[in-house]
């Protein structure tokens, strides 16, 4: 139940982010678009890592639970 809350809130987040104007992205360099996308793609992967991480965590708190 808690992960599913964790879930939900991050995709709340996420649809906010997507709104840009497709123009003004075709109107930047390819490094520009490059550089920019890059960036967006360690993020999310940072971002993914730390989820993971906290889920990892997650799990060893129940395991240490049970026993």
């Amino acid at each position: 139940m808690f992960l599913k809350f964790i879930f939900k809130r991050k995709k709340k987040k996420i649809q906010k982010k997507f709104n840009f104007d497709i123009t003004n992205w075709m109107e930047l360099t390819k490094e520009q678009r490059l550089e920019i996308d890059s960036n967006e793609k360690h993020e999310s992967m940072r971002k993914k890592k730390e989820l993971l991480k906290s889920i990892r965590n997650e799990y060893i708190k129940l395991k240490n639970k049970k026993k």
